[in-house]
């Protein structure tokens, strides 16, 4: 029987594995250099690292070498129990085959495929814990006639260690993924603050106004804005976008765009909001929506007038100086589900030292602790106790939500308006 040369020891291969795994930072790169090593020090003519689909419960070749590596990874993927390599996954055992045409567990399609004969083969699972990875495989001793023992062992070495190579790369990559979409994210909920925060001073200089916005995540679907119309009134909304997080955002970023495209050329929300759902409805994502509510008010010496029309929303509540009502509207339905829609408007006036209150269903829907939600009957009576002021409501109504949640995590986007007459 023929000797590995003297130059192909393989504990100095481990001692190489070992640097690799501290030195290399790229996945595809690293699976490489494993079994670029793994070749030179098993002398062997062919390898592969097959790396294991959860979802699939398969194999699929990441990286082969030899002179049918090419044709090998076309072979796509390999079922569990299919051939050595499926059998070493599925029972994650090592398998040392002296002869592989004498072992049933050897996968002839593969040699079929590629032209290539494989004599004696060499296999070890790549695990983690209790977790599959994958499989490493050398098929082929150049220097004598089958693996053997001695073989076995120093490949289930390099196994464990290309294991721990492999899944450090794979945590590396997945912290560097997560920093940069919380970097991406935090721009976007730069973008979003300011996309809502446009300027209110000329509202704020013609009555009390107050806004509120929480998301539940970095970005949110909630929204508000206030425009001047072109008789003099301002038209102010407030809605809540079905779903959270980005896709929630861009929809409620393309309702404002449609609002402040709408506002300056109406002067009755009803006819606001119809033209912003008939774009919507036309360009929207499917079974996305957004109750919304709408309203323009024109201050009238000591008391503001409003005209309001919803769109599926929570029927506002109005803090009068003898306790609260509810306003309820005859609603249409909510944005963005079928175009030709209408809103019915109608028209209350807030005396001296009332309030309206338009909130989405992030404060009624907030649990404490003891997973309680905060509830319509409690944000009624929170309402009726505010004081006459926007600022001073708004701040009030904080303090409640505050109070009343504790340590409970936000579960939902929280966002609420206050207008009053100044």
């Amino acid at each position: 029987m023929a000797t590995s040369p003297p130059d192909t020891d393989p504990y100095r291969g481990l001692i190489r594995i070992s640097c690799s795994i501290n030195s290399i930072h790229d996945y595809r790169q690293l699976l490489t250099s494993l079994l670029q090593t793994t070749k030179e020090v098993m002398g062997c003519d062919a390898g592969s690292i097959m790396l294991y689909n959860e979802p699939t419960n398969d194999l699929s070749w990441h990286v082969a070498l030899g002179d049918k590596a090419d044709k090998l990874k076309e072979m796509g993927r390999l079922k569990m129990g299919q051939g050595v390599a499926g059998w070493v996954a599925q029972n994650r055992k090592s398998a040392l085959v002296e002869d592989a045409s004498r072992d049933d567990r050897f996968f002839r399609g593969a040699d079929t495929k590629t032209g290539f004969i494989t004599r004696s083969i060499v296999c070890v699972p790549l695990v983690i814990g209790d977790k599959l990875v994958g499989v490493l495989q050398a098929l082929n001793p150049l220097h004598k006639k089958f693996f053997d023992a001695r073989d076995l062992e120093v490949f289930e070495a390099y196994g464990a260690m290309a294991a721990t190579a492999i899944e450090k790369i794979r945590w590396q990559e997945t912290m560097l993924q997560q920093q940069k979409n919380l970097q991406e994210l935090e721009i976007a909920q730069e973008i979003q603050s300011r996309f809502l925060a446009q300027g209110f001073e000329t509202a704020e200089a013609a009555f009390q106004l107050a806004f509120h916005s929480q998301s539940a995540f970095q970005v949110g679907g909630d929204f508000y804005d206030v425009q001047e119309t072109g008789d003099g009134g301002f038209a102010v909304v407030l809605g809540d976008v079905t779903g959270k997080g980005v896709p929630a955002a861009l929809l409620m970023a393309q309702i404002l765009s449609e609002f402040r495209h709408a506002a300056p050329n109406e002067s009755d929300p009803g006819r606001i909001m119809a033209k912003m759902n008939d774009s919507l409805s036309q360009r929207s994502a499917r079974g996305m929506f957004a109750t919304t509510w709408c309203a323009v008010v024109r201050p009238e010496g000591s008391s503001l007038r409003t005209r309001q029309a919803s769109a599926g929303h929570l029927a506002p509540i109005r803090r009068k100086n003898n306790g609260f009502d509810s306003i309820e509207l005859d609603s249409g339905m909510p944005l963005g589900l079928m175009a030709g829609a209408e809103f019915p408007s109608s028209e209350i006036v807030l005396g001296p030292g009332e309030l309206l209150c338009v909130y989405t269903d992030g404060i009624t829907e907030g649990r404490n602790p003891a997973n309680e939600e905060f509830g319509t009957e409690r944000m009624q009576e929170l309402v009726a106790s505010l004081p006459p002021s926007c600022a001073a409501a708004k701040e009030a109504i904080l303090q409640s939500v505050k109070d009343f949640t504790v340590s409970a995590p936000q579960r939902d986007d929280v966002t609420f308006l206050l207008c009053g007459a100044k």
